[in-house]
């Protein structure tokens, strides 16, 4: 005779089902065609019920779903280009990870993070940020109570190699503000001027100008910190600002042979953004590097550093002008909160490493500037800035040249000397 099955369990076919009432709601899951698993599995689920009962939540949840709810908070709370990283990163690491949480372990990622090296070839930076888009689901469904804690929590990132933009020299900025076209000129200087994020220019509209005050206002939903912060218009830059806002108007969109390519830059073009496209559409980060690559390339700067093993040291990008911009505030003698201000940084701690980074090219120079020393001489290895070029009183680096076209009218800009 068959022995009865254990209390809130029923057979349907060959499978073992879960079925009973937990504080009068009905629960019912599949457990397995093994009686003795099947029975196991029940203790758990009414000791996980139980356990709920109090408040504790365990790791027993599919990483599937929580991918799904977690989107869905993204989707509502963060940018769209943040989303597509955060959905790109996840569709790489999730299918090559265990499928409940309980089973993941710090293990299945050093396996992941080798394959994809070593197999698929993609850069340490790549896998560092697939690795944390998934310590960040995990990091959220803790603090949400969908599980009860985060088991890659101690994972360290991969070492990567640090390279990044470097500010340009004085007559780097001369030879690109020269041999740029007017319309990505006036751009190149606005950056030049202001210091801004590639992404704030780039969204940067009319109603972000206080007329009165001649300022610029990064609003806090495009500014990287979150918090709004007004920067001081050059006078080169008010003379573009001028111009761009009396000729909004008579923007027309670019026009292609190809009608379907020709429609899209129609529902594109824009009156409301202060820099544009060349075909007057709102301006994308892409075509923003490109410009930036071709008109380096016209000027002759070169945009990759290498070492003497051939290993990339530093480039040049749109980022480099921000970096120029912050190089010459700090030689020029700008306090510290000021620069803080302008480059719109979240702390005081990040601005002043930014600080050390430039200031340590100058202490030699300062020393060597004692009225009563003998001078100090630079190791052969070591490249030195010009003299007087981290004195304000000796800075002659100051070129002037029309920002709108190549025939002067009478709107003059400074380009930006280190």
């Amino acid at each position: 005779m068959q022995s009865p099955l254990p209390d809130g369990m029923a057979k349907r076919g060959k499978t073992y089902w879960a079925d009973f009432r937990h504080h009068g709601r009905r629960i019912r899951k599949s457990l397995s065609r093994n009686l003795k698993t099947a029975t196991t599995l029940l203790t758990e689920l009414r000791a996980r019920l139980e356990r709920g009962d109090y408040g504790i939540v365990d790791n027993d949840c599919r990483l599937d779903l929580l991918e799904q709810q977690f989107l869905q908070h993204c989707r509502q709370t963060i940018k769209p280009g943040s989303l597509r990283k955060y959905t790109r990163s996840l569709a790489n690491i999730l299918p090559a990870m265990p499928q409940r949480v309980r089973h993941l372990t710090t293990a299945a990622v050093m396996s992941y993070r080798d394959k994809r090296i070593h197999v698929d070839q993609v850069k340490a930076n790549s896998v560092n940020q697939e690795v944390d888009t998934l310590g960040r689901l995990l990091r959220w469904a803790v603090d949400q109570r969908l599980i009860g804690c985060n088991p890659l929590d101690k994972i360290k990132p991969l070492p990567v190699e640090e390279f990044g933009s470097r500010a340009l020299e004085p007559n780097e900025v001369e030879d690109l503000l020269a041999f740029s076209p007017p319309h990505w000129r006036d751009i190149w200087y606005a950056y030049l001027v202001t210091g801004m994020r590639n992404q704030e220019l780039a969204t940067l509209t009319f109603d972000d100008i206080d007329w009165e005050a001649r300022e610029i206002i990064v609003r806090a939903g495009h500014a990287k910190s979150g918090r709004e912060r007004r920067i001081p218009i050059d006078d080169g830059l008010w003379e573009i600002l001028r111009h761009q806002e009396a000729t909004r108007h008579e923007r027309r969109a670019g026009t292609n042979a190809n009608p379907k390519y020709s429609a899209q830059v129609a529902a594109k073009l824009t009156h409301d953004h202060v820099f544009v496209s060349t075909a007057n559409t709102w301006m994308r980060m892409n075509c923003i590097h490109a410009a930036m690559m071709r008109c380096c390339g016209k000027a002759g700067i070169e945009t990759k550093t290498f070492d003497a093993a051939g290993n990339l040291v530093t480039r040049v990008d749109v980022h480099s002008l921000r970096k120029t911009f912050a190089t010459e505030l700090i030689e020029s003698g700008a306090d510290p909160k000021s620069v803080q201000e302008l480059l719109g940084h979240q702390t005081l701690e990040i601005t002043m490493r930014l600080y050390a980074k430039v200031r340590r090219g100058t202490k030699r120079q300062a020393v060597g500037r004692l009225s009563y020393g003998r001078g100090v001489q630079a190791p052969a290895h070591l490249i030195e800035f010009p003299s007087g070029a981290n004195d304000p009183t000796t800075h002659t680096g100051v070129h002037k040249m029309s920002t709108t076209g190549s025939e002067p009218d009478g709107r003059q800009a400074q380009a930006v000397a280190e």
